[in-house]
């Protein structure tokens, strides 16, 4: 078996195509968790974070996946850090290590990591080639929500009943108009990742409508982004599907259902549970990649769903690697041979008093650390210090395992 080459893994989370002008607590959020960047690794390759990587948890992954963590290169701010990962590179003397891999790959393709994959000559993963400019222009336009919706409308697919605002000004003028037949309204920034500036507008609520949408716009302004409006649904499952495009076309990685907090994602259900619209959705997801194959996009996208009582709509599509696609790989290594691997994984706050090495000491008794168990637990970022919150993944057998597992790991993380 050939050796494979060696690579550079780019938590370059923090990017333009991510989120227009995000707010620093936003930056920081998405910073703090990009040591997760180690389970993708091989010996040899490097990683670039935006957040300290503790000895806790290199010693965790080294010891879950029997990783040699000592070959790998670990390129880390010693403070997290909301900014470009190559920045980062840049500012800690690695981008000559970086260079120095055949391949990189990337969270996201956006403008920094294509001018330096055509300075320096490594190939960006998955493509043969480096895409266009034309490429990265589609990938721009899709991962935003008016953008996902025109090209969702042009495909034919049912999208929530609403439209697009430029200006705060205009936006106020439109969701009073949208109200007057519509029971509630969600407006979210055009650009924006992980449920950044999505806010719900009622008509009844103590506040006016006008007033509600100027608290909901302040401190973010959209310059050139803007807003999308749309019917606020009474949503009974929020799936998503998650597909990869190679040369060759779309083929499906993984479903799940996800779960959100004040309509943000935190985690997820995997796979999802096939509902009366699951083929429809899963036709969605495919013509969605059909569309981006076309436009010389290669590597992981989602499609997120909103299923009500009579129907279903597409919400936007996340043109990269998600919050999920790593847990997947993750999965499949614990449970190699499960198809599919049943998981589920959450960002929650606990009590406090824990770390996460008493954390990890505590999993091991309770049974939830055997690979041999129905269900197993992984704690699969250290935040504690950062944020206060646990992020973890549990895989096992069926979904009954799985939810038994979770709810003791709750009750060891103390997570009400």
């Amino acid at each position: 078996m050939s050796e494979q080459p060696s690579r550079t893994i780019l938590a370059n989370i923090v990017s333009d195509v991510m989120a227009e002008q995000p707010t620093d607590a936003y930056r920081r959020a998405m910073a703090a968790a990009t040591p997760r960047k180690l389970w993708q690794a091989r010996p040899g390759d490097c990683v670039v974070m935006l957040a300290p990587c503790t000895p806790a948890f290199r010693d965790y992954v080294a010891e879950v996946v029997g990783l040699d963590v000592d070959r790998v290169d670990v390129v880390a701010p010693p403070e997290v850090r909301g900014v470009h990962a190559l920045e980062v590179a840049a500012d800690l003397g690695a981008l000559e290590r970086i260079a120095e891999r055949p391949e990189l790959k990337p969270f996201v393709l956006d403008g920094p990591v294509l001018e330096f994959g055509r300075r320096t000559g490594v190939r960006v993963l998955p493509y043969t080639r480096l895409p266009e400019d034309a490429t990265l222009d589609a990938l721009r336009l899709i991962n935003t929500k008016d953008g996902f919706r025109r090209t969702a409308a042009g495909l034919g697919l049912p999208v929530a009943d609403g439209g697009f605002a430029p200006t705060a000004a205009e936006l106020e003028h439109r969701i009073v108009e949208f109200l007057a037949t519509h029971p509630a309204a969600i407006i979210k920034t055009n650009r924006g990742s992980n449920g950044f500036g999505n806010t719900v507008i009622r008509p009844d609520a103590a506040r006016s409508v006008e007033q509600q949408v100027r608290d909901a716009v302040a401190g973010q302004p959209a310059r050139d982004c803007g807003w999308v409006y749309e019917d606020f649904l009474p949503f009974t499952a929020t799936p998503s599907m998650e597909l990869s495009v190679d040369d060759d076309g779309a083929t499906e990685f993984y479903s799940c259902d996800q779960r959100t907090v004040n309509n943000a994602w935190t985690g997820m259900v995997t796979p999802a549970a096939e509902g009366p619209h699951h083929e429809e959705l899963r036709g969605a997801a495919a013509a969605v990649g059909g569309w981006l194959h076309g436009q010389g996009y290669r590597g992981i996208y989602d499609v997120d769903c909103g299923v009500y009582d009579g129907g279903y709509v597409v919400t936007e599509a996340n043109v990269r690697r998600t919050g999920g696609t790593y847990l997947e790989e993750l999965a499949r290594r614990l449970r190699p041979g499960d198809s599919p691997v049943h998981w589920r994984a959450d960002v929650r706050l606990g009590a406090g008093g824990l770390d996460f090495a008493s954390a990890v000491a505590k999993v091991a008794p309770a049974g939830l650390a055997d690979p041999a168990a129905e269900a197993r637990a992984v704690l699969t970022a250290d935040t504690r210090a950062v944020d206060g919150k646990w992020r973890y993944l549990v895989v096992g057998r069926d979904d009954a395992a799985v939810a038994e597992a979770e709810g003791q790991l709750e009750q060891i993380l103390g997570i009400g």
